[in-house]
């Protein structure tokens, strides 16, 4: 339990900032960033003492001063509190500051506090929110837009700035302490998070190490294989367009292309299918239409494109400029554009043929500005249509194009990503938050590591390597099917509970459905696949843009496993009736605009059914590992380090010589979360937890060890 009622030192770290490809980069990592000073105060009995600084790095107090009276406020300190204090306590690590005690974040409390409501998080709005004291943002907002740092403002600014921060987060300290008191039912839930915290600031510290030969190797695979893919969609648009210019990019071109069609009227589209946003900034709603009517409004707002026939234009002569020349018989300097070709260079005649892959619209809802949507999930049913037509070249643009858009993805987002922000000693220090996704579950950026695929189609994980050399190794313990067991867990559907005692592999039973395969023929790619099929019915899923026989898995997922649907049922008319979700921790989840519609449906559903499985799992369980892993590791003095936590596992820089070490730490981590979970929360779950542990020289190419 955290001591709230001793004493409690409140800090705030300011420093200098860099930019980095337009993202503010005021991190220790940066070689370039330096701290400017810290300010602190001292909480006892309730009452805020006065605010003292240390200052360094400052244009008018370049040398430090205080440094032995900070670090023994530190030192006598039952608590720390900070607002965001990740990123002041990796700031005071960084620095050689000893911290001995707790940290409290009130950026974790409040949010915790909001009970998944759409609130701002900042200091600033969070002290409004409480009717605490202000933050003074506008002391030094306007030399921020003109580049002007702490470190160059008049000091007697930046002091009255930071000192209003350090009581402004006291006395929100306070005020959650108070509430608190009056409803301690969210303590346990606080506690952890800020426990995990701990955790978070000890990976980010460590950080990944990054192969840089490797990453640029493929990248340049990338390169190459969206340059063929580019290639080859390019000579079917081409086939199927005749010689009309068209743009891969373009979201006209591509409705001519997939559909045979081109809008005419854009205001008369937008109008049929209700394209745009009201008076209240939402999407309008999907106007409701029979087949007949909807085959109608197509035809009465675009046109079936035509193949054509470029000719050179016999007015500019294929240069896209109509001569002129001034009265004095000089030709102007900028010679304006050919109306005949509109520039182009060439005339382009009808041969009366339909061009494009002549795929059909599917809906109303599939309706864009631009005429109809070729997005990832459209474009899955797109592609069972064409496949039950024969059509082999619509299959073949399609899936190149889904491709495209992934490989451009991982490029710009993951390749780049990694390339901007991997430091010169080729370790990257990626941020973790644990107050973006309402359910409690972690996010990342500079760059995303919860997104990086473990599929052999993206190998940018194999540039993930240890920093200790080539004989050492990247290790990772995962828990098995977590998800799947905390549905059944808080469900307690008796043949989930049924499969997972029994052993029974669900995600390659769902692979072998999904590929059409017995289950000895599944690979590990497609068991990884697959998962996402596992989930998806958890949290309200009916895969409508999928293959005909993917739709009746769905189908016959809640036949299969009747208790959770009919838990789903008690979730949804448990919050029609007091607009809440509680689980086990005591994590709470309101929907104060919940209600029923004419169709039986509950507004809501999917987060409703959603987010206790996912908090429970990701947001509780998984940090009750990371905890005990951090544990394991400083008590027994590892050298190995972890440096990640995706989802449900536990990633670790490991040592050869510690491998076993490593191997039962883990085990002991990850296994014994039943038992925290019962001291945290006094709940005792009937499932076991079983987890798979792997290793290998990169992040991609592991063996299983347990």
């Amino acid at each position: 339990m955290f001591n709230l009622t001793g004493k409690v030192l409140v800090w705030d770290f300011e420093t200098t900032v860099k930019e980095i490809n337009g993202k503010i980069d005021n991190s220790p990592f940066n070689k370039d960033n330096r701290c400017v000073g810290v300010w602190w105060c001292m909480i006892e009995n309730g009452t805020i003492g006065p605010v003292h600084r240390l200052v360094w790095n400052h244009n008018e107090k370049p040398q430090p001063d205080g440094r032995d009276a900070f670090q023994k406020d530190l030192d006598q300190a039952d608590l720390i509190v900070a607002h965001n204090a990740k990123f002041d306590t990796i700031w005071a690590l960084e620095l050689e500051f000893r911290i001995s005690c707790s940290i409290w974040c009130t950026m974790i409390a409040e949010f915790v506090f909001a009970r998944a409501q759409q609130i701002s998080l900042s200091l600033e709005n969070t002290a409004i929110r409480r009717g605490v004291t202000h933050k003074k943002a506008d002391l030094v907002s306007g030399m921020f837009k003109d580049g002007i740092g702490f470190e160059a403002m008049p000091f007697d600014t930046v002091d009255e700035y930071a000192e209003a921060d350090v009581i402004s987060c006291a006395e929100i300290y306070l005020a959650q302490v108070a509430e608190l008191d009056e409803d301690a039912g969210l303590r346990p839930v606080i506690e952890l998070m800020n426990e995990m915290l701990e955790f978070l600031v000890e990976i980010e510290r460590n950080g990944i190490k990054i192969d840089i030969e490797a990453l640029d190797k493929v990248q340049k695979e990338f390169i190459e294989e969206r340059d063929l893919l580019i290639s080859r969609l390019n000579e079917i648009a081409r086939f199927v367009l005749g010689d009309s210019p068209f743009n891969l990019n373009s979201g006209p071109d591509q409705t001519k292309i997939v559909y045979s069609r081109e809008v005419t009227d854009r205001k008369l589209h937008a109008t049929i299918f209700n394209i745009g946003v009201g008076a209240n900034g939402k999407p309008l709603p999907v106007p409701r239409m029979k087949q007949t009517r909807f085959n109608a409004s197509v035809r009465a707002s675009t046109k079936v494109v035509k193949k054509t026939i470029a000719k050179c234009c016999p007015v500019c002569d294929g240069s896209g400029r109509q001569y002129r020349v001034t009265k004095k018989g000089d030709p102007y300097k900028n010679q304006p554009r050919c109306k005949t070709c509109d520039g182009d260079g060439a005339v382009y005649t009808e041969t009366g043929e339909n061009a494009g892959l002549k795929l059909s619209p599917l809906s109303p809802n599939y309706a864009s500005i631009n005429g109809f949507k070729v997005d990832k999930i459209t474009n899955k049913l797109l592609i069972n249509q064409a496949r039950s037509k024969g059509n082999d070249l619509a299959v073949e643009y399609l899936e190149k194009m889904s491709r495209l858009n992934a490989v451009n993805t991982y490029l710009n987002s993951f390749v780049a990503g990694i390339q901007t922000w991997v430091r010169d000693d080729g370790i990257l220090h990626a941020n973790f938050n644990q107050t973006v996704a309402r359910t409690g579950r972690l996010s990342s950026s500079n760059p995303n590591f919860q997104n990086i695929p473990k599929s052999q189609k993206f190998p940018v994980r194999q540039c993930i390597v240890s920093r200790f050399g080539n004989s050492h190794l990247i290790l990772e313990a995962d828990f098995s099917g977590l998800e799947f067991r905390v549905a059944g867990e808080l469900s307690r559907d008796p043949q989930i509970i049924d499969d997972v005692l029994s052993g029974k592999d669900v995600h390659k039973q769902t692979a072998s459905i999904i590929n059409q395969c017995s289950t000895s023929e599944v690979s590990k790619d497609m068991r990884q696949s697959a998962k996402a099929y596992t989930f998806a019915p958890l949290y309200g899923g009916m895969g409508m843009s999928e293959a005909e026989h993917i739709q009746t898995y769905f189908k016959t997922y809640f036949t299969i496993y009747g208790g959770l649907k009919d838990w789903h049922r008690q979730l949804m008319d448990g919050v029609l009736k007091d607009g809440i979700v509680r689980t086990p921790s005591g994590r709470e989840f309101l929907f104060p605009n919940a209600k029923r519609l004419g169709n039986g449906r509950v507004t809501n559903a999917t987060a409703i059914v959603n987010y206790p499985v996912q908090s429970f799992a990701t947001g509780d369980c998984v940090p009750i590992a990371c905890i005990r892993a951090l544990k394991y590791f400083r008590k027994h003095n590892l050298k190995s380090k972890l440096i990640l936590t995706v989802h449900d596992s536990i990633v670790v820089d490991c040592l050869s010589e510690e491998k076993d070490k490593v191997v039962a730490g883990l085990q002991w981590a990850m296994e014994g979360v039943k038992d925290d979970l019962h001291s945290r929360f006094n709940y005792t779950p009937s499932l076991p937890l079983d987890i798979e542990i792997e290793a290998g020289k990169n992040w991609m190419e592991m063996k299983e060890l347990v």
